[in-house]
């Protein structure tokens, strides 16, 4: 009896265990794809927003 429950729980566990790798490689993808919609900011960037930001030059009329 005990081979049994020991054989379910082995089953149970390696069934389990691919369910975690397949939800890891789903996420990873989700995250590879979202990576290549964005480019990387650059500081150019950042300094262009708060001179626009600080003096008003550069809106939009």
């Amino acid at each position: 009896m005990p081979a049994i429950f020991d054989l379910l729980y082995r089953e149970y566990c390696r069934a389990r265990l691919a369910e975690m790798r397949k939800q890891l490689l789903i996420a990873a993808e989700r995250t590879e794809a979202i990576a290549a919609d964005h480019r990387p900011a650059m500081q150019a960037d950042d300094e262009r927003t708060d001179a626009q930001s600080k003096t008003g030059h550069g809106l939009p009329n």
